[in-house]
Order: structure tokens, then sequence, then C-alpha cells
């Protein structure tokens, strides 16, 4: 039977996530299982991320099988995704134009104000997809200098000292409130209307994601018992490695090991319960860096345009 176009649907949520946990067999996914799971909980009442799923996200099938997607975080950034149901699949070049073609009839994105009239794309590609590549060359892609790496924090047998400043405490999400969540990402990322108004919906439609588990939900709580930290660990056995997303600070509580003694904690956490995990994929700031997180991966970013 041949490959069919539809568009996405709710319902295709972990449809979708099984081509993300099976790209983890081959290497380390651009879109990966805590961006999966988190664009469609946080952004669900922040951008509306369900709805313009439905309106933008492409899904191919064959024989009434998911076998590859575009996907983008869905706040109107201009990002895109491949998604594929092994790394063969992208050999199919009638399959990848069509991919292509709705990448950018549907994810490309212009500026607020009209000004140049041309229409953005912004494609991740993975190390692995040469043929993606290929065609995205064939297609007048630039391959920029951004890029997204894969930084990972490796485990040993060892497990991480937690150094608390005096008085403080950390909670989980079993013991926490959606807006203690809000409140600590809003002032960590110095955000506030109108993202502030619908933080801790987000927050709630997050924690009933199905990859979320309230113990690897951590918060960080100071003397007073305010929150001033947050930390949640997105993992499935089917996962090498379990991912950071997200980590915040409070602006004022910042410089006082919060943030690494979040981190050691729920590495401590997740070696307990899965000790075949081999490490944390967390940011690409020099904090990481600093912690040893090494880059285990880079995902280019190939840019295409066209006037309208």
């Amino acid at each position: 039977m041949s490959i069919s176009f539809r568009y996405y649907v709710d319902d295709d949520f972990l449809k979708l996530e099984e081509l993300v946990l099976k790209s983890y067999e081959w290497g380390k996914p651009a879109w990966g299982f805590s961006r999966h799971e988190f664009c469609r909980g946080v952004h669900s009442a922040w951008a509306n991320v369900k709805d313009n799923w439905r309106h933008i996200v492409g899904v191919w099938e064959e024989d009434n099988k998911v076998v590859s997607a575009v996907i983008c975080e869905g706040v109107w950034h201009g990002d895109a995704f491949f998604l594929f149901d092994s790394l063969e699949r992208q050999r199919d070049s009638e399959l990848l134009k069509s991919m292509f073609h709705h990448a950018e009839t549907h994810l490309s994105c212009f500026t607020k104000d009209y000004k140049d009239k041309t229409r953005y794309l912004h494609l991740v590609i993975p190390p692995e997809y040469d043929m993606v590549k290929k065609m995205a060359k064939e297609r007048g892609y630039q391959v920029t200098q951004n890029a997204e790496r894969s930084l990972i924090l490796p485990f040993s047998e060892k497990k991480f000292a937690v150094v608390l400043p005096e008085g403080y405490t950390i909670a989980d999400g079993n013991q926490t409130e959606d807006f203690w969540l809000s409140n600590t990402h809003m002032f960590s990322f110095n955000y506030t209307l109108p993202t502030s108004e619908t933080g801790e919906k987000g927050f709630h439609d997050l924690r009933k994601m199905p990859g979320y588990k309230p113990e690897l939900d951590l918060c960080m709580l100071d003397e007073e018992g305010k929150p001033v930290g947050i930390a949640i660990i997105w993992y499935n056995e089917r996962m090498p490695y379990c991912e950071l997303e997200p980590l915040g600070v409070t602006w004022w509580s910042r410089r006082k090991g919060i943030a690494t003694a979040l981190i050691y904690e729920a590495a401590n956490r997740i070696m307990d319960k899965a000790p075949q995990c081999k490490g944390m994929l967390g940011g690409d700031q020099q904090f990481y860096w600093d912690l040893g997180f090494k880059v285990e991966a880079i995902h280019e970013i190939w840019d295409w345009s066209k006037e309208f």
C-alpha cells in the first residue's frame, strides 16, 4: 500500500511518541522525548499548541501505521523537525519531497510587520539524516552557523553529592502546587504578561502528560518554604539517557548552588530508579560545561526562505 498524508489529530500524540522513542535506536534525536512531552504539555496553555499542531503538523501513514511526521514546537517560530519510523525511511525520495513541501508551506513563518514579505523556515537535522541534508541542499536550504548541541552528563556507579544552602529543602511533584512551578519558571526566565496568565495551567497540563513522573519533578524551597528552583526529569526505559526539561532558578537565588543540587538530586533519583540509564541530557550553556556535561551530538540548522 502506498504512503498517504493526513493532518495531525490529538490522538496521534502517542503514535508520534513511538517514532520519537524509535529514534533513540540510531542516534540522539533533536526532537526528543522531553521536547515532545513538554511542548504538548506546557505550550497547550501558553501557545494553544493542541490546535496549532492540528492545523500544521503533517503525518504520513502506510498500512494504517504512522511512518513519518513533520512537527514543530507550535509557537510560530518557523522551526521544523522530521520524524521517521526507521533510519532507512529517509531514503524514500517521494516521501521526503512531500515532507519538505509540507514544512515549507505550513510551518514557515514571517516577521510580524510583513516588512520583507518573506517566509522563513529553520529545519533542525540530526547527523544521521544524510538524505534529508542532501535534499535540503537540493532545495536551496543553507546550513547556518547555529546548531543544537546535545550535552550529556555521564553517570557512573558513584552517586553525586547533593549540597543544599542552609535551611533549604527539596520537594517533589507529590508535594508541590502547580503554581509553585509556574512562579519559579516565570521568575527564572524573567517574563510576565501575557504568558504568566496561563503559566499555572501550563504546568498543570504538563503534569498530566503520559511520561510525567512526580518523583522526578523537583522543587527547591528556601528557608521560608518558597519555591526558588525547579528541575523536571523525563525518562523512558527505551532511552539510553534521561532528559532535563526545564531547569530554572529564580533571579534572586542565583549563585547559591541550587541548580547544581537539583541536577545532582535528579541524577541520583534516576540512577536508583533506572540503573541502566547512562546519563542526563541538559542545556548548552557554560553552566552545564562546568558541571561536566559533554557534547554527544550536533544537530545542524538549515534555513529556507521564500518571498510571498
